[in-house]
Order: C-alpha cells, then sequence, then structure tokens
C-alpha cells in the first residue's frame, strides 16, 4: 500500500505545518544568534582606555604653564641684562618643543600637526643656525682676501 494514500488529511496538514513551525524556528535561530553576538559585543568587558580627555586636558595645561614659565624666566634674563640673541636662541628652541609637545598631547591628527611641526622645524633651524655678530670666524673669508691683498700689495 501507498503511504500516502494511508495518510489522513489531518496528518498531511500537520506535516506542512511541522514543516513551516521548524523553518520559523531556524529563522528565529539566526535572528536570535546574531542579536546575541551583538549583546556579547555590547556586555563584553573593555578595558578602561589609559589615555582619558580629561588626562590629556591635563596634560595640556601643565605643559602650556611650563611654557608660561620659561617665557617668563626669558624675559627676566633678557631684562637682568644677558643678551637677547642668546636667550632667544635657548629659550626659542625650548619654547618650539613645549609647543610641539603640546600640539602632540593636546591630541591633534597628524594631519593638522605636520604644516605647524613644518613651521616650529623651521624657525627652530633659523634660530640655531643663524650666527650671531660676536661668533668668530664670521668673515674667514674677508679676512683671508684682505691677508692676499696686504701680500700682493707688499712684494
Amino acid at each position: 500500500m501507498n503511504t500516502k494514500s494511508m495518510q489522513t488529511p489531518d496528518v498531511e496538514t500537520n506535516s506542512r505545518q511541522l514543516e513551516s513551525n521548524n523553518s520559523q524556528i531556524e529563522a528565529l535561530k539566526q535572528k536570535m544568534a546574531s542579536s546575541t553576538n551583538s549583546v556579547v559585543l555590547q556586555n563584553k568587558v573593555v578595558p578602561e582606555a589609559w589615555w582619558t580627555t580629561e588626562s590629556a586636558m591635563t596634560i595640556s595645561a601643565v605643559v602650556l604653564v611650563f611654557g608660561a614659565l620659561v617665557l617668563a624666566m626669558a624675559s627676566f634674563l633678557i631684562l637682568k641684562g644677558r643678551k637677547a640673541e642668546s636667550v632667544l636662541r635657548v629659550f626659542g628652541t625650548i619654547m618650539i618643543i613645549i609647543s610641539a609637545v603640546f600640539l602632540v598631547v593636546a591630541g591633534y591628527s597628524s594631519n593638522q600637526i605636520a604644516p605647524v611641526m613644518g613651521l616650529l622645524g623651521t624657525i627652530a633651524g633659523y634660530l640655531l643656525g643663524k650666527e650671531s655678530s660676536d661668533t668668530p670666524g664670521k668673515n674667514i673669508h674677508r679676512d683671508t682676501e684682505r691677508e692676499s691683498a696686504e701680500k700682493g700689495t707688499q712684494t
């Protein structure tokens, strides 16, 4: 005998209903698995960041206060009668370093910092590369030209 013919309409309807329920259960399982993953990610213990906004603000303020102290010391030394050029070299270089550190600590991105770092580097190069008026050997070329001219006129 054919098993299909033996099945009553109720059994056939029940088996279709069972298949429909199974597909719905599978869909719910998939939906639950995806939502469980998101819940697990949300409840995942994330270690506390060591660099918070508050600590960045504190360190930035400390760097700026230190920069103000350096400027005050430079002003004091200039008022005391030290050569302004040598004071400018030392304290200008320190201020450039402080400015660069402040920009990094304040959290600016590398795209924002790059042009400013170029400018600070240019200023530092000017300050450190500029010859002072009392530097010995400043007029070496002129001195050698004078000596050779004097030798030529003496003979």
